[in-house]
């Protein structure tokens, strides 16, 4: 039996509406580390994007140190086998990879490397597993038979599944029990979200049938839990998504790392959920329900200390809403007023569109826009009015 958990995604060093994750992402981190500690796993597949920019902040770097020190401090330490996204830097994240892999840590960040396995697992009843690593394919990192220089997506995967191919095959023929695929790619029908850098048109998406010949395929790039190919007996690649959302958009949606069991001449995959330091959520309502106490709303007392996303109902515009309302949630990132805008369009468009009245009371267009802004015209915001335009049209400016 041989097992290894698949995790992509980490996009360390990402910050959400200038809210830096750093500690979201070391809770993640540790649980992952909990994870190795309490079971027994061959290996661990980080599927791309381990940083969230080409260039990180040294506080990512120094979390993604300190993480690989802490897995090989185990008294099982797997062996860990990383490849670079598109978010990452290939050249950066490869550097020192030779000193690397002394040490069981194994970072495939040229195309060329793919296509031979990166190591051979061996469980304990003398199967074997040849583990095949494909970094992100950049435009022009394969050519085919002709020589020409592959650009689309599509054209890459192709031309690297023929390989692929060929060299799991050959393993096989060596005695390889199993063959698993390491890969950042789209795989043509996933479900991707906001957080995602996605590639637009049919020829940046990947159809995983190319890779059936492959007993699993551990996926990254799409950032929520998924199946992404099937064949006879079953699903064999998968999406295990990033560890926590990183839009809201994905409020809600189940996040984990997957399990994957070799035994038998069959892979099980199994789900393992990714408890956040804090959750995501979209909530709605008035100003005004925002504003009592939480312990009055259970829903708003359970989301206190969450990321929130809040849209405010109603026609009223609420001034400076995210600062008032971030007194009562500290981790409140964003806020919509898409109707009481929308009320105010319309009641511009009004005004605009009005014919034959002649020239409108300028009160009376100030009363209007009072009551767009605020719901009611205060009497002395209107008479204030009035003596500022007085006097500007007794001196002639109006």
């Amino acid at each position: 039996m041989i097992k290894i958990l698949h995790t992509a995604d980490l996009h360390l060093g990402k910050s959400l509406h200038e809210q830096s994750l750093a500690e979201d992402q070391a809770h993640a981190l540790k649980q992952l580390t909990e994870i190795l500690k309490a079971q027994e796993f061959h290996a661990l597949i980080i599927a791309g994007d381990v940083y969230d920019r080409s260039i990180p902040s040294p506080e990512a770097v120094g979390l993604f140190s300190a993480f690989l020190a802490d897995i090989k401090k185990l008294k099982s330490a797997p062996e860990l086998l990383v490849i670079p996204g598109n978010h990452d830097s290939a050249v950066r994240l490869g550097y020192g990879k030779e000193l690397f892999r002394s040490l069981g840590i194994h970072f495939v960040c040229d195309t060329q490397e793919a296509f031979r396995p990166a190591i051979i697992l061996r469980g304990s009843e003398g199967d074997s597993c040849a583990c095949f690593l494909l970094p992100f394919l950049g435009a022009g990192s394969l050519t085919n038979d002709e020589g020409e220089v592959l650009r689309s997506q599509a054209e890459l995967a192709a031309e690297a599944a023929k390989r692929l191919d060929a060299a799991q095959k050959e393993c096989r023929a060596q005695g390889a029990s199993y063959a698993i695929l390491a890969a950042h790619l789209f795989a043509g029908g996933g479900r991707e979200s906001d957080s995602e850098r996605i590639f637009l048109g049919g020829a940046e998406q990947v159809d995983m049938g190319m890779f059936a010949g492959f007993d699993y395929a551990a996926l990254g790039h799409l950032h929520r839990f998924q199946k992404a190919g099937a064949k006879e007996g079953g699903a064999f690649a998968w999406y295990s998504g990033s560890p926590l959302a990183y839009s809201f958009d994905e409020a809600g949606g189940e996040k984990c790392f997957i399990s994957l069991t070799l035994e038998r001449g069959e892979v099980k995959a199994d789900s393992i959920p990714v408890q956040p330091l804090r959750n995501m959520r979209r909530l709605e309502g008035n100003f005004r329900r925002f504003m009592t106490e939480p312990l009055q709303d259970e829903e708003l007392k359970a989301a206190k200390n969450d990321y929130l996303e809040i849209t405010l109902t109603g026609n009223e515009l609420t001034e400076n809403a995210l600062s008032i309302l971030k007194m009562r949630f500290p981790y409140l990132l964003s806020i919509h007023q898409e109707a009481a805008l929308s009320s105010l369009q319309s009641g511009k468009d009004r005004t605009l569109n009005e014919e034959g009245a002649g020239r409108r009371d300028i009160t009376a267009d100030f009363k209007d826009f009072l009551a767009e802004l605020y719901g009611e015209a205060e009497e002395d915001k209107v008479k204030l009015f009035n003596e500022i335009h007085a006097e500007a049209a007794g001196d002639g400016e109006v």
